[in-house]
């Protein structure tokens, strides 16, 4: 039986929220729930995906930073944590530069949580797009 290319997408993406649900699962609140189902309800499936049916890496990090923003938020004032570590995974920071990723979390946290995302559904993007310019400028990122 062949499955369609449409069939695999929606089925990884179902893949991806579930996984990203059993991640925030711990701090699992109304606003992390609504993110995500405003994250699929305004992307495109064509968004989501490269051409070869795999999840963007810009999209990965987009949806793990509105799942797990509030404990983002926690972990980098702290100066480091498990999600902290993540998000550097997603960014595909080798692990011995994570230490120099969390320092320019916690020193840039207040350009990169402006506001709490149930006061704005989309402050994890901002933040999102406020730390690929503090990486790029530490030159974590190319």
């Amino acid at each position: 039986m062949k499955v369609s290319v449409s069939t695999q997408r929606q089925g990884l993406g179902l893949c991806l929220v579930a996984m990203s649900l059993l991640i925030g699962a711990c701090n699992t609140t109304k606003a992390t729930l609504d993110t995500t189902v405003n994250f699929f309800s305004s992307t495109s499936p064509n968004e989501l995906f490269s051409a070869d049916g795999m999840v963007l890496k810009e999209q990965k990090i987009n949806l793990f930073a509105g799942v797990a923003y509030e404990t983002l938020r926690q972990e980098a004032a702290a100066g480091g944590g498990q999600y902290v570590a993540s998000l550097a995974d997603l960014y595909q920071i080798p692990v011995d530069k994570h230490q120099q990723f969390a320092q320019v979390l916690q020193s840039r946290y207040s350009d990169l949580f402006v506001t709490e995302l149930n006061e704005d559904r989309t402050a994890h993007l901002k933040m999102v797009k406020a730390l690929n310019r503090e990486l790029t400028a530490a030159s974590l990122v190319p």
